[in-house]
């Protein structure tokens, strides 16, 4: 049996998510500033109008700024997510990995998972990851800083190419030293800006990966413990509680039940008496026969 009740986002994920958000909004912040600063005329209004006007449209017009970045649009079959009425449902052309998320109550499929047989069990995980995940200005946040996410991609995509190579991929793994190196050399000659700059740009290589990975962990943590297999206890049946296993050492239990004048409790006993040729008992037992006289001899 698996629990499906919904979790809610806890400090920790509040806090991880706050963490991946913030340096990616200044980064997204400077160089739309640059991009304006470089423009003219006409053009640095339409730049500062569409990325001011697209932010706040994606606060007050949520599903319609969904539909215009994601390329999405109503099923023409209702898709609904089982136990949950408050979330929509929209289908996208786009080639995608997997069921996404936009804002808080949107969930984007591709057209060729229509009509899955395990759709509705997708719809349910990605609905408990996009609780655990997904703030309240998320599409605002994925608007503003979206260009620079895809531009981003692109030259990561292209840095790990280049890693492959040698003597690239050697001076990636000795950045702190080269860095190192700059920084103290730009000291020396008086530039601070350009020493601070360095070790913002370096900082930022460790700190963009480590906060998606301590984000996405815990994001995998929350829908696992929900979503983890509950094991029903094993029940024993009377008779095996009660029952014991017999003795195989050939000592009689310790029971309440009578027992008679020549058994004694863990003693060792004979399961039966045998006999020779003649009839005679056999001889050296702990439990023969009973005897009378003095000697012990029988009777």
């Amino acid at each position: 049996m698996t629990t499906t009740g919904y979790p809610l986002r806890t400090a920790e994920l509040r806090l991880a998510g706050v963490l991946v958000k913030v340096p990616r909004v200044l980064i997204a912040a400077l160089l739309w500033l640059m991009v304006i600063e470089a423009l003219r005329g006409v053009a640095r209004w339409g730049v500062l109008a569409v990325v001011a006007g697209g932010t706040v449209a994606a606060v007050v017009a949520e599903p319609a700024v969904v539909r215009l970045l994601w390329w999405a649009r109503r099923p023409s079959a209702s898709i609904v997510v089982p136990g949950d009425l408050q979330v929509r449902v929209l289908v996208t052309r786009r080639n995608g990995a997997g069921i996404g998320q936009a804002g808080r109550r949107l969930l984007i499929v591709p057209a060729a998972w229509v009509g899955r047989a395990d759709l509705p069990a997708l719809l349910v995980r990605a609905r408990l990851r996009q609780l655990v995940s997904a703030g309240r200005f998320e599409v605002a946040y994925q608007c503003f800083t979206w260009p620079w996410q895809v531009l981003g991609s692109f030259v990561v995509g292209f840095a790990h190419g280049l890693a492959r190579l040698p003597l690239i991929g050697f001076a990636w793994r000795v950045r702190p030293v080269v860095s190192g190196v700059a920084i103290w050399q730009s000291i020396e000659a008086d530039r601070i800006p350009a020493a601070v700059g360095i070790i913002v740009v370096i900082g930022l290589t460790y700190l963009l990966p480590w906060t998606t990975t301590h984000h996405e962990r815990l994001i995998h943590q929350a829908v696992s413990e929900v979503t983890r297999p509950v094991a029903a206890p094993a029940l024993r049946s009377p008779a095996a509680r009660t029952a014991r296993p017999p003795a195989n050492d050939g000592r009689r239990p310790c029971t309440r039940a009578a027992r008679g004048r020549n058994s004694s409790c863990g003693q060792w006993r004979l399961a039966a008496p045998s006999a020779n040729c003649r009839g005679e008992g056999t001889r050296g037992s702990f439990h023969g026969r009973r005897t009378t006289g003095r000697k012990g001899t029988p009777s």
